[in-house]
């Protein structure tokens, strides 16, 4: 027999509505009296009905967490992060990764409506640019409690990495050791900013940025080390000279850095590698990637924040907010002195 929080109640010897107030985490309620409630609920091994409380209530405790992709540790700890602060304030997380695809982005977006989730956080697989599906994809995250983490989207609450700021942080530190050929590789769902910074320190020294030193993937890429290691040869292959490249994530670099290896050109001796994020590996790989760290511990605390004052709060303040932080350059092995 299905146990009811009337059954609950009678254990206790408290009122029904007193057992609500528990299970909905109101504060009216003596320390004595939860805990004779809590007490009743663990030896009745009773379940509340999720959905039917979710219709009283209007709200499921549920949050939607769309990434590009969960093999680039970034948005695997950016995840882990997210749903640990959220089940700090009894909330479940939905995890859905597109593989960059545009259909599942706009797909699990719909999913999120129907299963009436309270919030989103926002990770674009696809760049918002001005085509129709960004539109769209724009207006209808615009009509749950969402938070965009990464990307800025109009309209939208967003939290950021100053990428243009890191990006010449970067290459600022390769043209001061020497470094004047440098080549860039970055990725269909790598930041813009981080090439515009690359491109600003190379104007700003009044070096030339040259388009054949500069290697994007195409919508179809999808394992940034591999797109590393054959841009790499790419660029080996080409005739061009350069002494360095900035990568515009560090499962890029670590690609490249093979790339090189497998040519037996040494690193930093020869060619100096940066790479963006600062992932676990990053520190660990040999020779250890100089990279540039994001927070992002603090971006997903700060996200879930966001998101909860917005769904705490829908009538609240209407004008989106935007939280920028800023990026640090870890210095290691993998840069050095132009030869």
């Amino acid at each position: 027999m299905k146990i009811t929080i009337k059954d609950v109640a009678t254990e206790a010897g408290v009122s029904i509505a007193t057992v609500s107030r528990v299970l909905n985490k109101k504060n009216r309620v003596k320390q004595e009296t939860k805990l004779r409630v809590q007490q009743a609920i663990h030896k009745l091994n009773f379940q509340p009905d999720h959905t039917a409380r979710s219709m009283i209530m209007k709200e499921t405790r549920t949050v939607g967490l769309i990434v590009p992709n969960l093999s680039n540790e970034y948005w695997a700890l950016l995840a882990e992060v997210i749903q640990d602060k959220l089940w700090e304030h009894g909330y479940s997380l939905i995890v859905c990764s597109t593989n960059k695809s545009a259909d599942k982005e706009m797909a699990f977006v719909k999913s999120f409506t129907v299963r009436r989730v309270d919030g989103v956080v926002f990770g674009s697989s696809t760049l918002f640019g001005s085509s129709r599906h960004d539109e769209q994809l724009a207006n209808m995250l615009k009509s749950l409690p969402t938070v965009s983490i990464d990307p800025s989207i109009s309209g939208l609450n967003s939290v950021v990495g100053d990428n243009l700021q890191g990006a010449t942080d970067a290459v600022e530190h390769l043209i001061g050791l020497g470094h004047r050929r440098i080549a860039y590789i970055g990725g269909p769902t790598v930041s813009k900013q981080r090439e515009l910074g690359y491109r600003n320190a190379m104007m700003n020294h009044e070096l030339p940025v040259l388009e054949e030193l500069i290697k994007r993937g195409d919508d179809n890429t999808i394992a940034f080390s591999s797109f590393g290691y054959h841009s790499m040869l790419s660029l080996l292959e080409s005739g061009e000279k350069f002494t360095a490249v900035f990568c515009g994530n560090d499962l890029i670099a670590i690609g490249a850095i093979r790339a090189l290896e497998d040519r037996r050109i040494q690193v930093p001796a020869d060619i100096s590698v940066i790479g963006y994020d600062d992932i676990n590996i990053a520190a660990l790989y040999k020779p250890s990637l100089t990279t540039v760290r994001q927070p992002m511990r603090e971006m997903g605390s700060a996200a879930v924040d966001m998101l909860l004052e917005l769904i705490q709060c829908p009538d609240g303040n209407n004008v989106p907010k935007k939280i920028v932080y800023q990026n640090q350059l870890v210095q290691r092995e993998s840069s050095g002195p132009a030869r």
